[in-house]
């Protein structure tokens, strides 16, 4: 049976302990203060009962990825030794009085989720909240992780990530005709979910020349005025114009809900700002795939993946001067 992978979460302020710990072979979890909290013979829970299933899931040979492992910026790449039901140990760390459930699990390695080999598959991923989930649909990006070679602990932002992107496909594929679908390809294994905004924001700026201003407005404000990107044009007399943009990595048939959330950018409207357009990119769904009133609806403009695909060749043509055609 081919192995599991899986996001298992620690408390973050022993990191210390915990890294010890592990280098002793043991990966250690909380809600373990009592004796009656033991997982083979459980008779009273507060919590504890949470970690059922890492005892009954997590089989010999699985990979965990563990956030905040060895080092806050890390993520640990931890494989169990046997299988968590049997190799299970109970014991309360008499200092800290808590943390009695013991996995056996050894480290192969860390990497730092910023790292240019991390996927953007993976990192959403490792956005989960839970204390454990699976992951097992991010095992090819996993997999290339544990073979890499090199270090994988150095970071790099996203404008630097972009960048990177576009001049190392511009650089291998001058010649190949398929380089702008590379180029797609490629940033969509690169970007997921709110990466694309910055992505975008910065591939955008490239092609818009000063004094029109492109900004990431995505946030926890973003409830109000439904809007990931917002490009301000300047007018005369101290008025500016926007154009409000959502962005959705979806994949497949879209719903009409990123059309209803960017109809929320007329919010920015006041006697300095007037919204004068509005578009959905979504990076993977087809144009095709989605009835032509669907295309832009509302007064939105929907651009589907192809769309996506033409701007990021004006995007390559803006930062080199290739030839589109």
């Amino acid at each position: 049976m081919s192995r599991k992978f899986w996001g298992y979460r620690i408390d973050k302020t022993k990191i210390d302990y915990f890294r010890q710990e592990l280098q002793e072979g043991r990966l250690r979890q909380g809600w373990g203060w009592k004796d009656e909290q033991n997982l083979r013979q459980l008779t009273m829970d507060s919590g504890a009962r949470r970690n059922l299933p890492i005892f009954r899931k997590v089989k010999k040979g699985d990979i965990l990825l563990v956030p905040r492992l060895p080092t806050w910026n890390e993520v640990a790449i931890v494989e169990a030794t046997q299988d968590f039901s049997e190799g299970y140990d109970f014991s309360i760390d008499p200092k800290l009085g808590d943390f009695g459930h013991i996995f056996p699990a050894r480290l192969i390695k860390s990497f730092n989720r910023k790292n240019t080999n991390v996927l953007g598959d993976l990192r959403a991923s490792l956005k989960q909240v839970n204390r454990f989930w699976n992951m097992t649909h991010c095992k090819d990006s996993i997999e290339k992780l544990i073979n890499h070679d090199d270090l994988l602990v150095d970071s790099i932002g996203f404008s630097n990530r972009f960048n990177n992107l576009l001049t190392d496909n511009i650089s291998k594929s001058l010649e190949q005709t398929d380089f702008y679908t590379n180029f797609y390809q490629q940033m969509n294994e690169q970007f997921s979910n709110e990466e694309w905004e910055y992505a975008l924001v910065e591939g955008i700026r490239k092609i818009l020349p000063e004094p029109i201003l492109v900004e990431r407005t995505g946030g926890v404000l973003e409830k109000e005025h439904g809007t990931d990107i917002l490009i301000t044009l300047p007018g005369l007399l101290g008025k500016s114009y926007g154009i409000a943009i959502q962005v959705k990595d979806y994949r497949g048939l879209m719903s009409d809900g990123a059309i209803k959330q960017i109809q929320k950018a007329d919010s920015w409207n006041n006697e300095n700002l007037t919204i004068i357009d509005k578009y959905v990119i979504v990076t993977q769904c087809s144009k095709d795939d989605h009835p032509e009133d669907f295309q832009n609806a509302d007064g939105v403009t929907i651009l589907f993946a192809e769309q996506l695909e033409s701007l990021l060749k004006d995007i390559a043509t803006g930062f080199i001067g290739l030839d589109k055609n």
